[in-house]
């Protein structure tokens, strides 16, 4: 995984410092700015057996249901055409930086009292909010035909939001238990996407693509009475997206 942010990493850097003229397709840079939206989606959490306490501990079961939410990116940024070339075609490159905003993504379960099994007495359910700020790079096959393919990538910080935990009983002679608190983490976060484009006039440019995104790590903070330990965490929220963008060339 590291090895695939090197070589988004490289993919972007090529296309600010390889970027030359090229007069047969354009004389010079230009400014762009994009929107992009679409359907998003999270892969499905695990299991988490927590100590509360030193002799208080719970297993917090996962559903795995996907819920689809939505998310949209606004791109600000230069391109310009490479000297190099693919399959006998010409590149164009994209570089600048992208702001993305997402929905809630709900995560849900049961709760086992002692991580036992038999005392299956509660569910819970809470949601993860997702923004981030990035670099984002783009490398667009120019050709001929109707639709240009291209390759994406994202590389930033990220903000995740885990919040409104709820904590519900089974059984009404149960007494729901302190509730996790929200909590904000920061991450760094990468994206991968693939696509195609094409050209509607001289400025108007549309894509439709799909994205894979780390969105980095969530984290619920402790519960009132809670000593040790925190909340649900996730080391990596994997995001999918199938994404619709509309690009403006300046």
């Amino acid at each position: 995984m590291f090895r695939t942010i090197i070589i988004l990493s490289g993919i972007t850097l090529s296309s600010s410092v390889l970027a030359g003229t090229m007069s047969e397709l354009m004389s010079d840079s230009q400014f762009l700015f994009g929107l992009s939206a679409g359907p998003t989606w999270v892969s499905g959490s695990q299991s988490q057996t927590i100590n509360l306490e030193p002799d208080v501990k719970k297993t917090y079961t996962a559903n795995n249901q996907k819920n689809l939410f939505p998310s949209a990116e606004l791109f600000i940024g230069w391109q310009k055409p490479l000297p190099a070339r693919l399959i006998g075609q010409p590149l164009i490159s994209q570089l600048g930086i992208s702001i993305v905003g997402a929905g809630n993504a709900k995560r849900s379960g049961d709760i086992w009292e002692d991580a036992d099994p038999d005392f299956d007495n509660f569910n819970y359910h809470y949601k993860i909010q997702h923004t981030d700020v990035a670099v984002k790079g783009r490398l667009i096959v120019h050709s001929v035909c109707t639709f240009e393919p291209y390759i994406a990538g994202r590389i930033g910080i990220g903000f995740n939001r885990a919040y409104d935990f709820n904590i519900t009983p089974k059984i009404v002679e149960e007494v729901a238990p302190p509730s996790f608190a929200s909590n904000t983490t920061t991450s760094l976060i990468y994206t991968l996407g693939i696509g195609l484009q094409k050209s509607i006039n001289t400025h108007l440019q549309a894509a439709i693509g799909y994205e894979f995104a780390d969105w980095g790590q969530t984290q619920l903070s402790r519960a009132f009475g809670q000593t040790i330990n925190h909340g649900l965490t996730e080391s990596h929220l994997y995001a999918n997206q199938v994404q619709l963008s509309l690009f403006y060339v300046v």
